[in-house]
């Protein structure tokens, strides 16, 4: 969906930081998606969970506007 803030979910997904070797994932958006790169597996789950849920949000934002501009 072309509609979706990447850069948003880009930052609130590169604002978190490993507890064990503080570092910050990269997110990068890709044609077929999205990547997050990580210092290790654990941290790497756990923002993909993360990133799950903003993109939910974000898609339903995205819908969300789109029907006000249908329905005007």
């Amino acid at each position: 969906m072309e509609n979706i803030d990447y850069n948003s979910v880009k930052r609130k997904i590169e604002r978190e930081r490993c507890i064990k070797h503080n570092k910050n994932p990269k997110f990068e958006k890709t044609s077929k998606g999205f990547n997050i790169s990580a210092c290790c597996e654990d941290f790497r789950s756990k923002m993909l969970k993360k990133t799950e849920k903003i993109m939910a949000e974000e898609t339903k934002l995205a819908v969300e506007q789109m029907l006000k501009k249908a329905f005007r």
